[in-house]
């Protein structure tokens, strides 16, 4: 059972799985949008790993913090939701924002998420319930290993997403406002990327 790589960042896709090279062996990783979005190819990169085994295939999902984790790891707890439907909520809303909606019974936040409708919504919120235990704990810090992308640069990635931009653009527009105005709001942000990505 894999619960956790550190190795070299190879390969991201357009479907959210990366590639973490181990010692010569690659591990193909399906991640949530944002995650490892500071990081480009060549960088040391650690991830927590959840081990999906089915009898037709094992797959790897990974996430930066043990939050990310532990929220994947009850949301696959919930009637009907599986791991990939896991990932893209994590995709569209952080483990502390889930947490404090599920327990303010914020339907309509969870139904703003990609994939979550009215029912869903409903069923998080009723079977997530006390489960979502944020401590805020992230890996380690680690010489070489880039930080998790601040939440708001998240949100921008995922909208970007949304909006059907290819993540080699968006990780592009992303790095340059990372540089430019780091401390810009969501709102600027998105202006500034729409604009640098229609050029």
């Amino acid at each position: 059972m894999i619960a956790w790589l550190r190795g070299e960042l190879r390969l991201r896709d357009e479907d959210g799985r990366v590639i973490v090279d181990v010692g010569g062996v690659g591990y193909l990783v399906t991640v949530p949008i944002g995650v490892l979005g500071q990081s480009v190819l060549g960088d040391t990169v650690e991830l927590h790993v959840h081990t999906n085994v089915r009898e037709d295939a094992i797959a790897l999902y990974g996430f930066e913090t043990e939050d990310q984790l532990q929220a994947f790891n009850a949301l696959i707890q919930v009637s009907k939701v599986g791991p990939k439907l896991a990932v893209n909520v994590l995709s569209g809303i952080d483990p502390a924002g889930l947490a404090d909606a599920v327990e303010r019974e914020d339907l309509a936040r969870l139904a703003t998420i990609s994939g979550v409708g009215k029912r869903l919504a409903e069923r998080l919120s009723l079977e997530l319930r006390g489960k979502l235990k944020i401590t805020g704990h992230a890996l380690r810090a680690t010489p070489g290993v880039r930080s998790a992308e601040p939440q708001r640069f998240r949100d921008l990635r995922s909208a970007l997403m949304n909006l059907q931009y290819r993540p080699k653009e968006i990780d592009g527009a992303i790095a340059q406002l990372r540089e430019e105005d780091p401390d810009a709001e969501f709102d600027a942000l998105l202006r500034r990327a729409l604009g640098l990505l229609r050029k």
